[in-house]
């Protein structure tokens, strides 16, 4: 899945014009603090994948803004480029939206014009007089969330009246781009290093292929302390490489060793999802490189490979073993 603010999987964040002829306005902020935006618990370093406790389900009119850490420098006017690290939450479910498989957490710029006013007010109005250094928490009515746009989030598991609530670490306010830049070569790509998955021998999930939406079924077993997979179809197409610059086109299901639950698939959409393979967990990762366009595998990630050791969080996956099923139909470097 793209990320959510540069490529909107979710639709098109920034897909927007980044340039604008706005002029520069005043700095106040629009958005004020509420109930709701000051109820979300975040802890964590700035600038990581934060632990986000979210309130009761809860729905806003209009949007709502706080400022739970405080930067410094000038606040973000009209005409300016916001840089952020961010996370997506569903008010309604307090569950995360994956902005690729397997991951919460990204990165992104925003411009403060006219333009993403109209399209995407209410993240206009979580941005505006933000500081490099401020974590933002911002709770987004279904209504000003992408205005004039209309996106229908429902396979994000964002219904149309839904409220949405972001968590922005702001990087970096600066100004926005006056003229379209030269164009440059594209980055040399880098090789990835991966951890290599061992064969999955042992209480290996039952899987059934038969319909649209697989049915996986985890053992009553403790989970595999490290990662391993199992290749339960090979395909006859190239193998996936371990570079920066590859992308692959799959279907998924992710499920919780811990929980039994999906807690997200593209299988029965009618829409395989197609992401970097450098942007995603490392057991993720791991899990696709390697294999043949038209593999179906099964893997189990430990939580040093997803998203990380410590008390297991339905709210951001921490401390869970995670198990993808994957059917992997195309793979190109881009």
């Amino acid at each position: 899945m793209p990320k959510f603010l540069t490529a909107l999987a979710l639709a098109s964040l920034v897909a927007l014009p980044l340039v604008s002829c706005s002029s520069p306005a005043d700095a106040g902020c629009e958005a004020q603090p509420g109930p709701h935006s000051s109820q979300v618990k975040v802890t964590g370093p700035f600038g990581v994948q934060p632990t986000v406790t979210m309130p009761p389900a809860f729905d806003v009119t209009k949007t709502e803004r706080s400022v739970v850490v405080n930067g410094s420098g000038k606040s973000a006017v009209e005409g300016e480029l916001v840089q952020t690290h961010y996370a997506v939450y569903n008010a309604s479910t307090g569950q995360p939206v994956e902005l690729t498989p397997g991951a919460i957490w990204g990165e992104g710029n925003f411009v403060i014009d006219k333009a993403q006013k109209d399209a995407l007010p209410g993240l206009y109005k979580s941005l505006l007089c933000s500081k490099a250094g401020d974590r933002v928490v911002s709770a987004v009515p279904s209504n000003e969330l992408f205005g004039a746009l209309g996106v229908d989030m429902s396979k994000q598991g964002i219904g149309k009246s839904d409220t949405v609530v972001f968590i922005f670490d702001v990087s970096k306010v600066g100004p926005a781009p006056t003229a379209t830049p030269t164009p440059t070569a594209a980055p040399t790509p880098t090789p990835l290093s991966l951890p290599t998955p061992a064969a999955w021998v042992d209480n290996v999930p039952t899987v059934d292929l038969s319909g649209s939406v697989p049915v996986v079924t985890l053992p009553s077993t403790p989970p595999p302390a490290q990662l391993e997979l199992k290749v339960l179809t090979e395909g006859t197409g190239a193998d996936v490489a371990a570079m920066s610059n590859v992308q692959v086109t799959i279907d998924y299901q992710g499920i919780s060793w811990d929980t039994k639950k999906i807690f997200d698939q593209s299988f029965g959409t009618g829409s395989p999802k197609t992401f970097p393979v450098n942007g995603v967990i490392q057991g993720f990762a791991a899990a696709i490189v390697g294999q043949k366009v038209g593999s179906t595998v099964i893997v189990s990630i430990p939580p040093k490979y997803a998203y990380g050791e410590g008390t297991i969080s339905d709210a951001d996956l921490k401390g869970q073993t995670l198990v993808f099923l994957i059917t992997i139909h195309d793979a190109a470097a881009k």
